[in-house]
């Protein structure tokens, strides 16, 4: 179980309408699958943000040829998950678009 969240001074925020209220500072997941960084230097990073009060995280499936996100994920085990509003993007802007490059190798 991850430990409990401690008391942050990040403010929070409403995201959009969606009734979500998030930090207003997030964290986003391109990084985690650069070459310096290994799979225990991303979960610390991930995991210290939200220890730290963080609680939007953002990434897309095609960062580092979808590692970014395989990482993510994993970071985010043991309870971490429900702790955060976590957003995924896509490519293109239209549902076209996006369709298509979710098929592209």
């Amino acid at each position: 179980m991850p430990p409990a969240p401690s008391s942050s001074d990040i403010p929070t925020r409403a995201l959009g309408r969606t009734g979500e209220r998030v930090s207003a500072i997030g964290l986003g997941g391109w990084h985690l699958a650069l070459p310096p960084v290994d799979e225990k230097l991303s979960f610390r990073l991930v995991r210290t943000a939200i220890d730290r009060g963080i609680t939007f995280m953002d990434h897309s499936w095609d960062y580092n040829e979808g590692q970014s996100e395989v990482r993510m994920g994993k970071a985010l085990r043991d309870g971490y998950r429900e702790r955060v509003f976590l957003m995924t993007k896509i490519d293109g802007r239209s549902r076209k678009e996006a369709g298509a490059s979710s098929t592209s190798p």
